[in-house]
C-alpha cells in the first residue's frame, strides 16, 4: 500500500477517494516552476485529493495570533488560494514565543493528523515533534497535548505501510544523541510512538540529514532527505532506496559521489527539503522549496519526477531554452 496522498488505503480513507474522482488533467511544464502562492512556504507539503491540491508548509500566520501553518488550495497546481492558517496554537510552556515549521497532514480513518514540529521560547533543545488532530482536513487542528517524540526532534514525516503499521523518519535536533541523523520510530497509533528510534543509517554519522520524506514504487521504497546549509547554496537533496520500509537503506551514487536529484541552480538557491505527491497525469511529482535570487524567503516549486532505467528519479529543474 502507498501512503502519499494521505494514509494508505483504509476504508473511507481519502486516497481511496482520490483514485475514483481526480482533479482534471492539465498541461503544465515538465519543468520545475514556482507555485503562485504569493508569499514563501518553506519546507513545503503537497498533497492531491479528488478536488484538487492542497499545500502547507513553514509559514507563520498573518493577523491571526492563536493559528500557525497556511494551508492554500488549487484546482490546477497554477491558480493557488490562501485558506488561513490551521493549526491552533498549543498550550505549553513556551508556546507563545516558539518556533513552529515542517507540517504534513494524513488521514486515518476518519481523523486527519497534522505533525510538525515546534520549540519552546526558541530554544533549540526544547523542539520537538508533535501532533494535532482534526475532523476535516482543513482543520482547525487541535494539539494532542503532549509531545509526540521524546527527545530533541525536528521534521517528522509518517509512513503508513497498512492501516496498522506505520513508522516516523524525523531528525535528532541539538540535546538529541543523534543529533542532525535521521531516525525512525515505530508508530503504536498515528499519535503514540514506541519510542524506540533507532538510526536509519546505522554505519553513518553525517553533519546533519533532515526532512525525510519516503514513496513506494515498483515495490521498491524510496527516501529522500536533505543535505547541506538551509541557508545557501550547500542546501540540496539526496536518495536512498531499500526493498523493505524497515532498512537496510542504499545511498544512491553516480560516478563515486553521493546522487542529488535536486541541487542549487539559476534562480533556485538551496533547492530541498522536499514532498512527493501525485500530480494530474497520476505519476510521481515532487515539491520542493528554494530562495529566490533577491534571498526574500524559500518559496515553492514543483515538477514531475523521471525515472531511468537505474530507477533513478530525476527533476528537471530548469526548462530547455526556447522551450517558452
Amino acid at each position: 500500500m502507498r501512503r502519499r496522498e494521505f494514509l494508505a488505503l483504509a476504508p473511507g480513507s481519502l486516497l481511496a477517494a482520490a483514485s475514483q474522482a481526480q482533479p482534471a488533467k492539465q498541461q503544465l511544464s515538465q519543468a520545475a516552476f514556482r507555485l503562485a502562492t504569493g508569499s514563501p512556504v518553506p519546507d513545503p507539503f503537497c498533497v492531491r485529493t479528488k478536488e484538487g491540491w492542497y499545500l502547507t508548509g513553514t509559514q507563520h500566520a498573518r493577523g491571526i495570533e492563536d493559528r500557525r501553518f497556511s494551508l492554500f488550495f488549487s484546482p490546477d497546481l497554477k491558480v493557488w488560494r490562501d485558506l488561513g492558517p490551521i493549526l491552533l496554537r498549543p498550550e505549553y510552556e513556551g508556546s507563545h514565543k516558539a518556533n513552529y515549521w515542517a507540517p504534513e497532514f494524513m488521514e486515518h480513518r476518519g481523523t486527519y493528523y497534522l505533525y510538525y514540529t515546534s520549540d519552546s521560547f526558541g530554544d533549540p533543545e526544547r523542539r520537538f515533534v508533535r501532533v494535532a488532530t482534526s475532523s476535516r482536513l482543513t482543520g482547525p487542528y487541535r494539539d494532542s497535548g503532549d509531545r509526540l517524540v521524546t527527545k530533541p526532534s525536528i521534521d517528522g514525516h509518517p509512513y503508513f505501510v497498512s492501516s496498522s503499521e506505520g513508522w516516523l523518519f524525523y531528525c535528532g535536533n541539538e540535546g538529541n544523541p543523534h543529533a542532525g541523523q535521521l531516525l525512525v520510530d515505530r508508530f503504536l497509533s498515528p499519535s503514540q510512538l514506541e519510542n524506540k528510534p533507532r538510526k536509519v543509517f546505522p554505519d553513518e554519522t553525517v553533519a546533519w540529514e533532515e526532512g525525510a520524506f519516503v514513496i513506494r514504487r515498483l515495490g521498491v521504497y524510496y527516501l529522500f532527505s536533505s543535505m547541506g546549509n538551509w541557508r545557501n547554496g550547500t542546501y540540496h537533496v539526496r536518495i536512498a532506496r531499500s526493498p523493505s520500509i524497515e532498512g537496510p537503506w542504499e545511498r544512491l551514487m553516480e560516478n563515486g559521489a553521493p546522487y542529488k536529484v535536486l541541487r542549487t541552480v539559476k534562480g533556485q538557491l538551496g533547492a530541498g527539503h522536499n514532498s512527493l505527491f501525485r500530480g494530474p497525469d497520476d505519476d510521481w511529482w515532487i515539491c520542493y522549496h528554494a530562495w529566490d535570487p533577491g534571498k526574500t524567503g524559500r518559496y515553492p516549486w514543483a515538477a514531475p519526477l523521471s525515472w531511468d532505467a537505474r530507477g533513478y528519479p530525476a527533476v528537471q529543474q530548469l526548462a530547455e531554452a526556447g522551450s517558452g
